[in-house]
């Protein structure tokens, strides 16, 4: 699975051109679309208003609620140490039985959370 954290969402919003080619492709399958977890939405949303408005009218994203087991995710890795706006990325990369890859212009920020980290350079 390919999970978009905040940071990837804005640079997507920026013009990102690998991102953008995933976030535009329609796919029937669901689970073959880029996958953006609720607060990493809610994170970019506050950096740049409007996010939420563009991103949830691309055809390649799907979204991801924040249920329980999120919830008690971000709590923990917040407890950890992790800043909140990555919590539910490292949620989403490891429920399933495949480990996704977190798309990130920060992937400093996934060290010792077992996450695969893919950087998508800054931006």
């Amino acid at each position: 699975m390919i999970i978009l954290d905040h940071t990837a969402v804005l640079a997507l919003c920026r013009g990102h051109r690998l991102l953008s080619g995933l976030a535009v492709v329609e796919v029937d399958d669901p689970g073959q679309r880029a996958h953006v977890p609720a607060l990493c939405l809610v994170a970019a949303s506050l950096e740049l208003p409007g996010v939420a408005a563009h991103v949830g009218a691309l055809p390649g994203l799907e979204f991801l609620p924040l249920d329980l087991a999120a919830g008690a995710t971000v709590e923990q890795t917040v407890a950890a140490g992790l800043e909140w706006a990555y919590g539910h990325a490292v949620h989403a990369a490891a429920m399933g039985g495949v480990p996704g890859r977190v798309m990130t212009a920060t992937p400093e920020a996934y060290d010792r959370t077992g996450v695969w980290a893919v950087d998508i350079g800054k931006r």
